[in-house]
């Protein structure tokens, strides 16, 4: 796997997650999405990706997302932005 830097965080994150993220959302916040997303990435699988990002997926549970659901979205953006 290639290293996660914060620009390539950014891309997995807005291809993934919020197509709409911008760099606005302030360095905090990016430093805070690039360390979940190297966790999620580093997971042994789907499942134990999903536990990392639980917690900012229950507000999405309401539209009808599941952190699982990102999870994979994330893990399959990252092997694609890769090749």
């Amino acid at each position: 796997m290639q290293i996660l830097t914060l620009d390539r965080a950014k891309a997995i994150y807005r291809a993934a997650v919020d197509e709409k993220a911008s760099d606005a959302e302030g360095e905090a916040w990016w430093t805070a999405v690039h360390a979940e997303l190297s966790l999620v990435l580093t997971a042994r699988s789907a499942g134990e990706a999903a536990h990392v990002i639980s917690w900012w997926h229950h507000d999405w549970s309401r539209v009808g997302d599941t952190a699982k659901a990102a999870a994979q979205r994330i893990r399959a953006a990252a092997q694609a932005e890769a090749h």
